[in-house]
């Protein structure tokens, strides 16, 4: 709601209240077809009123007959008193909200979040896993790969612990929630990637066939079972990530002090401008009770109780609320011609604009310290054994909205089978990546560009899974069991990538990458990558709790 719409709902509370004259004041359920009716008229802070009058058939809603009960000269004061008392409840919730919001913007453009998989993971679009990824719920899709030698697609789901249990509770997911137990569960986020391009074949038995169904048409042999191709979802990885260090996280404790210290002058803006509301509303309708003013009230109101009255004999809830919709504009213009009043409203404006300005301080104070992230990665990929992997990263966020990571990953075989040639630890990886934001402001970048290296020493050639999936038919090759291929050594691979940000918390990943080999092929290669993510952090509602 604007300023100017507040300072109107203001009035008409007050007067409103004596307007029900003694008549209970339980508000009955109001249908999705009035409410649609409210929100197109936007009066949907008196849809509950709106719709208890329309139900009685009887005009409830008539602010100026309690104005002229209380008379010329109780209104001015009472409406003062009812001014001071909304405005700086309203004022006071739009600061907290603020402070949540302020820790919200941080949580989706503080840093460059961790959307798609681990590098190793198929699919992904990075090449370095981020030390942030999210405080609430976010999804990613993504084709290609880095080192696999066949391309993947795959959606990448990843949750945090604290904020998935606000949401539940019914509780806003950027408030700092009290206890040991909130502040050990912040930092945990859960992370699954399945695999979307997963091919293979399923042997289906059949009935014993007759020799006259075969090539040939004669003879007894019969068809036991056939191999059809079949691609399905897989799980490709499940891993956890806890942040070790990170600064302004929605449960650091030190959020609360750097957004107290970035409000003072705010709150000087806040106060000046709820005492100048008061005084210019006291002034404006002393004048207006006794000039023109209250007779151009007096004839709003005489066109609201026709129009009204008309609408409800006629059951036309839209109508209803398009004739209230037309009186509360004509009050408010006349509240707003008076220059005393507008000068007060500019100033809580003003205020209110201070908050985005104290949000931009504490992003800032945010920015420029260093970021430090655990990650333990379970993953099952297609034809291969599956592997554990930690890996370790840092990154540095610098005031300007550049960011450096750097990781370490260390992988190791889920088992070795007795009498294998190779042994227990996969690989080593290194990686780094240099983020930088474009356009507008750091908070709300339109874009981001990405240099980024990453580096892969394995100890052996590749473990294969050998099955009837990946075998040649007339081959004397087991049909279940593991072989080599490739060759061990490093793999490198560099890549460039702009992630579009269409709005906040949705990015669409642009990459080329270029690597001197993959993991079965002994050769450069070249390919191009997409992605899409959202980043649920960045909803509305989650500032104010579940609606």
């Amino acid at each position: 709601m604007t300023v100017r719409g507040a300072v109107a709902g203001f009035a008409w509370l007050l007067l409103a209240g004596g307007g029900l004259r003694g008549q209970s004041t339980s508000m009955p359920s109001v249908s999705r077809a009035q409410q649609a009716a409210c929100h197109a008229h936007h009066v949907e802070r008196w849809c509950g009123l709106l719709s208890l009058d329309f139900a009685r058939k009887r005009m409830v809603v008539t602010p100026l007959g309690d104005l002229k009960a209380l008379g010329a000269d109780m209104a001015p004061r009472a409406l003062r008193m009812a001014l001071e008392a909304q405005a700086n409840s309203a004022l006071k919730t739009s600061a907290e909200q603020a402070g949540e919001r302020a820790l919200q913007t941080i949580s989706v453009a503080g840093a460059v979040n961790q959307a798609s998989g681990a590098a190793s993971t198929s699919g992904s679009t990075d090449l370095a896993t981020k030390p942030t990824t999210t405080d609430f719920l976010s999804i990613a899709e993504a084709t290609g790969g880095f080192t696999e030698t066949q391309n993947g697609s795959s959606v990448t789901l990843q949750a945090n612990a604290l904020g998935m249990t606000k949401y539940l509770r019914d509780e806003p997911v950027f408030a700092r929630l009290n206890g040991r137990a909130a502040d050990w569960l912040q930092p945990l986020t859960v992370t699954v990637t399945v695999n979307l391009a997963q091919s293979g074949a399923t042997s289906v038995p059949t009935v014993g066939t007759s020799g006259a169904g075969t090539t040939g048409g004669s003879g007894s042999a019969s068809i036991g079972s056939l191999l059809l191709p079949a691609t399905s979802a897989a799980l490709d990885s499940v891993g956890v990530n806890y942040e070790i260090y990170r600064r302004y996280s929605p449960q650091d404790p030190k959020f609360a002090a750097a957004w107290r210290a970035a409000l003072v002058a705010n709150q000087t803006a806040l106060a000046a401008a709820g005492g100048s509301l008061a005084r210019a509303v006291n002034a404006l309708m002393s004048a207006t009770l006794q000039g023109n003013g209250l007779e151009t009230m007096n004839r709003a109101e005489s066109q609201w109780q026709a129009a009204g009255a008309a609408a409800e004999q006629a059951g036309d809830f839209d109508g209803f609320a398009a004739a209230f919709e037309q009186y509360r504009d004509g009050v408010t213009a006349l509240l707003l011609q008076d220059a005393a009043a507008a000068e007060a409203v500019n100033r809580i404006n003003l205020a209110l604009e201070a908050e985005q300005e104290a949000t931009e301080t504490v992003l800032e104070q945010a920015r420029g310290k260093p970021l430090a992230t655990m990650g333990y990665l379970y993953s099952t990929p297609s034809a291969l054994p599956a592997t554990h992997s930690l890996t370790v990263t840092l990154a540095e966020v610098f005031r300007s909205g550049m960011q450096l990571t750097g990781d370490f990953a260390a992988e190791i075989y889920a088992n070795v089978p007795t009498g294998a040639s190779y042994g227990r630890l996969r690989d080593v990886q290194l990686a780094a990546e240099l983020d930088r934001s474009l356009g507008r402001t750091a908070s709300n970048p339109r874009a981001t560009m990405t240099v980024a290296g990453y580096g892969q020493y394995q100890y052996d050639p590749t473990v294969l899974n050998v099955s009837t999936a990946n075998v040649a038919p007339g081959t004397t090759i087991p049909v279940s069991g593991q072989v080599l291929a490739g060759t061990a050594g490093w793999l490198g691979v560099v890549q460039g990538k702009l992630a579009l940000r269409l709005r906040p918390g949705l990015t669409l990943p642009l990459a080329i990458k270029w690597s001197n080999r993959t993991e079965l092929l002994n050769a450069s290669d070249v390919r191009g990558q997409f992605g899409l993510s959202f980043d649920l952090s960045a909803l509305g509602r989650l500032v104010t709790g579940a609606q």
